[in-house]
């Protein structure tokens, strides 16, 4: 049997208000009201036939269905990310030209490559946690964004340390501390916010950190290419020389603005979500310290605890961080899909025109799946393993994360680095729960995570 899907009985306005000051209490009202799948107005721009779902069964056969019949996920649903990352960004592209640029960025993020960055990320992070002194007070999220930061810019630029690389550092962090606070937050969703009213105006901080940021990618664009026009200097295999050197079936490269859009979104979404997800479970390990024993003790029977490839086979260092992307998933919806002709899945009728919108959040505090969801429980992930519907923190399909690998790969190495290299305490006042809050289009912690470095 077929059965529609229910409406939330709510006013539009009522439903984006709480979706962008409380998503994870809208998303739990929601699907209070209506397990499964139901019909919301929640993201403005998009059609008015929106469906929230946190149905497993739904969301695999979505992800089955991406680039086949029925179902496509179109760029210009992730409109409302254009004022971020810009309108060339691969998030943004249609399917044909994303699936086209998805196969040229994806070798830098995967295979040899990948493994290649595992000393690198080491290395940065010993630097960054030899500077911290026993007995002084740190902020967690400030040196977790030190890190990743200098690890996508050189994964994207080869750059991880000279003038322009700092200059850029500073631009970027700027722009992301205003993007991901309270006042930032606001603006994404308020379009007057973000008129430029002059340098004291939010949109006019916003639009001149743009402007200064993107001068200085423009001339480092600038400055690669004219290098490879001329064959100058050894090969380089990083982000921006791969994008230069592409051409499509007709022998055209890609233009100065469609480079700019590209290299900003892997900055941003390639740094700011690692860091996010580092300070959760910096949280947790030492909130549990039951967490911080078990990681010590198997990191105590490590073969070779240097070598990148060990660490990421340790089992209950992988449950770990599994866990904290559960219990806190840094995206809280998959990538939207339109549907284009009538049809069902899993018992519910669908209709052309509906957007569908998995909710990340909701299918990962189904009790059903996740026994006691709103617990912290690395154990789970050693028990048993879930399906794509089931636990998908970087989303799935067509539109999967295609850092997921990277992201992965030096959450791990830098854990392991600093529980090897320092013991540390949350402070008094950190040690105690901590609701998580929206920064941007993103969730992060509601308060900062502070830790100690006590005396060996």
């Amino acid at each position: 049997m077929v059965a529609a899907i229910p409406a939330l009985a709510d006013r539009p306005g009522r439903q984006l208000l709480q979706a962008v000051v409380d998503p994870i209490g809208y998303y739990r009202r929601c699907f209070r009201a209506h397990n499964g799948v139901v019909r919301v107005q929640m993201v403005p721009g998009l059609s008015a036939q929106q469906v929230l779902i946190n149905d497993p069964a739904v969301l695999q056969e979505l992800m089955g269905r991406d680039n086949g019949r029925g179902i496509s996920a179109p760029g210009h649903l992730n409109e409302l990310m254009a004022q971020v990352v810009g309108q060339h960004s691969l998030m943004l592209l249609e399917p044909a030209p994303h699936r086209a640029r998805r196969r040229l960025l994806t070798p830098p993020f995967h295979g040899e490559r990948l493994r290649a960055y595992g000393a690198l990320i080491q290395s940065i992070a010993r630097q960054v946690f030899a500077e911290l002194q026993p007995g002084k007070e740190w902020n967690a999220r400030t040196q977790m964004q030190r890190i990743t930061m200098r690890v996508i810019l050189s994964a994207v630029f080869g750059l991880h340390e000279g003038e322009r690389y700092r200059h850029l550092e500073g631009l970027l962090q700027r722009n992301l501390n205003l993007r991901t606070g309270r006042l930032g937050t606001v603006m994404l969703f308020v379009p007057a916010l973000r008129r430029d009213l002059g340098s004291w105006s939010p949109g006019g901080r916003v639009l001149r950190l743009e402007s200064e940021t993107r001068l200085l990618l423009m001339r480092e664009i600038a400055e690669r290419r004219r290098s490879l026009e001329a064959g100058d200097g050894e090969a380089r295999v990083d982000v921006l020389s791969l994008l230069l050197a592409c051409r499509d079936e007709q022998g055209e490269g890609l233009s100065d603005a469609e480079l700019h859009d590209e290299l900003i979104t892997l900055l941003l979404a390639g740094h700011e979500t690692s860091a996010t997800v580092l300070t959760w479970a910096l949280h947790w390990i030492h909130h549990q310290d039951e967490v911080r024993q078990g990681l010590l003790a198997e990191l105590a029977t490590c073969e070779n605890p240097d070598d990148p490839e060990l660490i990421q086979r340790l089992p209950y260092l992988n449950a770990v961080v599994n866990e904290v992307l559960r219990i806190h998933p840094v995206a809280m919806l998959l990538f939207p899909r339109l549907v284009e002709e009538p049809l069902e899945m899993a018992g519910w009728a669908f209709e052309p025109g509906d957007v569908l919108l998995g909710c990340i959040q909701a299918v990962h505090e189904r009790a059903d799946l996740f026994p006691e969801p709103l617990s912290f429980n690395p154990q789970r992930f050693l028990e048993r393993s879930y399906g794509p519907g089931e636990f998908l923190p970087f989303g799935g399909g067509a539109r999967r994360c295609l850092g997921a690998a990277l992201a992965l790969y030096e959450i791990k190495l830098i854990l392991a680095t600093l529980l090897r290299q320092h013991r540390l305490a949350l402070t008094p006042a950190c040690d105690r729960p901590l609701p998580p809050r929206r920064r941007g289009f993103l969730l992060g912690p509601s308060r900062p995570v502070r830790l100690r470095v006590l005396e060996s």
